[in-house]
């Protein structure tokens, strides 16, 4: 699941700042929707993801470990939740 795109435009060798622009957070609740529907599908691992995954919520007065522990209240035993790459 994506979590946001671009990225806080600091690191001076990236090129995704060019590619994707700044970082623009997905809403929570949607996030949150996304694993739900994936969950009642059967899923039972889910990737969160993005440029820069580190960053997520920056931009909306939001921040990673709250998203995650929005996702540990919805989620059942045997599904796990794994973060992506959290550059740099």
């Amino acid at each position: 699941i994506s979590i946001n795109s671009g990225c806080l435009n600091q690191c001076t060798y990236c090129k995704t700042k060019h590619a994707r622009g700044d970082l623009q957070s997905y809403p929570p609740s949607e996030i949150v929707q996304r694993a739900q529907l994936a969950m009642r599908q059967g899923v039972r691992e889910i990737w969160l993801t993005s440029e820069d995954t580190g960053t997520y919520g920056r931009d909306i007065g939001y921040s990673l470990p709250q998203l995650m522990r929005d996702l540990i209240e919805i989620t059942p035993e045997g599904v796990m939740i794994k973060l992506g790459m959290s550059n740099p």
